[in-house]
């Protein structure tokens, strides 16, 4: 099966996102979506005493409303969680879509050629050994590595030197770091790069066929068809996740404008300091510093992280308290149906990943959003003009 890191299944992210903005790299994209949910397993909302949350009743007032105390400086009186307006779709796989992701697939698993030298926009398959005065240095050796010819990846001079090898030829490159590079030891030091060329691979060259469908899927029985329904099921995996979490967002979004929470200031600094300490990280992998990484990929800065995190509190209390109100148990068939969104084969593998507790934590929030949803009512087309009938709004906070 083919895998991706397309998002699947991830909770009360709302805020971290924000309406309508996007990053400018799909990595990053991965990447923010991701913190919320690992972030709200980890740290989660500081809860103590008995639950006073609702319990059926004849009464819609009665039904909808609950009011849990969670701490001495927490509280939620749970409003209306049921019938809310629902405005999400889920998309349909566009003919588009399935050629656009044969054709990603076709540069990512370029095929191999032969009878020719390596030229610019070629994928070369290298070993190499990095020597300064004939001595290794550290991150200097590599084997099997794939390189885009022209990309920019390694030093100025080394890939210009890869150019016009031939498969299986060796060749020292005498090169110099820059002065500005990253490690002090090497920045500006004249080093040796023996390369040896182990493959040439043409994204250009490359044919959308069974030869692809091979390497793609590691199969050698595996066939054009069987690669299109493969990435056909991941495209309607991806949409089925999309939808859910735009849904289950929307839909939570509106339960707590209808209720009334207050969060632990301490729940709320321990999930701020989480979601800090993470993009901290992710901003050392671009050599960047936490407030331009939030200013340039999230749109925020510290303010804005710290509401993100209040927020974030809130709708892990808000989904609890639903939870708790409506004795809402994941069923198998939603723990498989969750696990294969997020790309897992099942509920089993999910849980050896994650861990059974945090597993078992987003398999109850993946839940109570199925809950939110089924009780939802669909919004109907409005209109503008008499007999004018526009289309259905689908501006939703954006997991």
């Amino acid at each position: 099966m083919l895998k991706s890191a397309g998002q699947g299944f991830h909770p009360s992210m709302l805020s971290i996102i924000g309406r309508k903005r996007k990053m400018t790299k799909k990595n990053l994209i991965k990447m923010g979506l991701a913190v919320a949910a690992a972030t709200m397993v980890v740290t989660g909302c500081k809860k103590s005493g008995t639950n006073q949350g609702g319990s059926e009743s004849s009464t819609a007032a009665a039904e909808n409303e609950s009011l849990g105390k969670m701490t001495d400086n927490a509280s939620i009186r749970l409003g209306n969680y049921k019938g809310l307006k629902l405005t999400a779709r889920m998309e349909d796989v566009t003919d588009a879509q399935m050629e656009e992701e044969l054709e990603r697939l076709q540069a990512q698993y370029p095929a191999e050629v032969t009878g020719r030298p390596a030229k610019e926009g070629d994928v070369a398959n290298i070993d190499y050994v990095g020597t300064r005065d004939g001595e290794a240095f550290l991150g200097g050796t590599g084997e099997g590595y794939d390189l885009t010819l022209g990309s920019g990846t390694f030093i100025d001079g080394f890939e210009d030197g890869v150019i016009g090898m031939s498969t299986g030829d060796e060749k020292d490159l005498n090169l110099t770091f820059p002065e500005t590079y990253g490690n002090a030891e090497l920045a500006g030091q004249d080093v040796v790069f023996h390369v040896t060329l182990n493959a040439i691979k043409s994204a250009a060259e490359t044919q959308i066929d069974d030869d692809l469908a091979k390497r793609v899927t590691g199969d050698d029985s595996a066939t054009l068809e069987d690669l299109r329904n493969q990435v056909h099921e991941r495209l309607v995996n991806q949409a089925e996740s999309n939808y859910f979490n735009k849904a289950g967002s929307e839909l939570l979004l509106q339960a707590i404008e209808n209720s009334q929470v207050e969060c632990d200031p301490d729940a709320v600094e321990d999930m701020y300091n989480q979601l800090k300490s993470t993009y901290t990280g992710y901003a050392g992998q671009y050599g960047m510093e936490l407030e331009d990484f939030l200013s340039l990929f999230l749109g925020t800065d510290l303010d804005g992280l710290r509401e993100s995190a209040e927020n974030l509190v809130k709708q892990e209390m808000t989904l609890d308290e639903i939870i708790k109100a409506e004795n809402i148990v994941p069923t198998e068939e939603q723990k498989n149906h969750l696990a294969r969104m997020n790309y897992f084969s099942d509920a089993a593998e999910m849980i050896s990943v994650y861990g059974e507790e945090s597993a078992s934590r987003l398999f109850s929030m993946g839940a109570a959003y199925y809950y939110l949803i089924e009780n939802a009512v669909e919004a109907e087309a409005e209109t503008t003009t008499a007999g004018a009938e526009t289309e259905t709004t689908t501006e939703t906070a954006a997991p």
